[in-house]
């Protein structure tokens, strides 16, 4: 059902954008691809374990809609490995591996040419997620749920090609395997670059046919 969500979603979001370029003819389609930063954030400090930092991959696709000259709109579409290494004072040493489908809805702000801020709600669909310590690894996508919202912001310098971003993702819902003992969230720093394929030459063309 989750996945079923997801793709519903993203379909949407796509025709939005589709529909956007359509009367505007200024949306820009981009791929993305950077490294989360990730860590696991506690609601209290367990004595017993101490989440630390843990890098992983992001990647997917982006549509960027001018709402105004200074306002736009930007879903993506990323594939986001997030989680946290532990330590756990009776088990050793433990790496939480959890692959999402990420759907960020950013709204960007122009603060000047070439710098943008930006913040959004982002929806978050477990793929996989594997707990691994010395001696093996498991797969634990049954034991947490399926489904994290998140909140997100950042900082952007862009050009007419290229976007480099810092983002903040702040997860919301407890993704621990045992939450009657601990709470665990998601929580990462996300850089990415993107690249954007622009469509001026395409209009460019079509005014010299008029």
């Amino acid at each position: 059902m989750r996945t079923l969500l997801a793709v519903l979603v993203a379909v949407s979001l796509c025709c939005s954008a589709t529909s956007a370029q359509s009367v505007k003819g200024k949306s820009v389609f981009g791929l993305k691809t950077g490294i989360n930063i990730s860590t696991f954030r506690t609601s209290v400090d367990y004595a017993y374990v101490d989440p630390s930092l843990k890098v992983g991959l992001v990647f997917g696709s982006f549509i960027e809609i001018p709402l105004s000259s200074r306002f736009l709109l930007q879903p993506e579409f990323l594939y986001s490995q997030m989680g946290s290494n532990a330590v756990y004072s009776v088990f050793g040493d433990e790496t939480f591996r959890y692959n999402y489908f990420s759907i960020p809805l950013l709204i960007k702000f122009k603060v000047a040419k070439g710098f943008n801020v930006f913040a959004g709600p982002e929806a978050d669909f477990l793929i996989r997620a594997r707990q691994k310590d010395n001696d093996r690894t498991i797969t634990i996508s049954n034991d947490i749920k399926d489904f994290d919202f998140s909140v997100t912001a950042g900082i952007e310098a862009t050009s007419e090609k290229f976007a480099f971003g810092l983002r903040y993702i702040h997860g919301t819902q407890d993704v621990s395997i045992e939450p009657e003992f601990y709470s665990f969230f998601n929580q990462g720093v996300q850089a990415t670059i993107g690249y954007k394929f622009s469509n001026k030459n395409k209009r460019a063309k079509k005014e010299k046919t008029k």
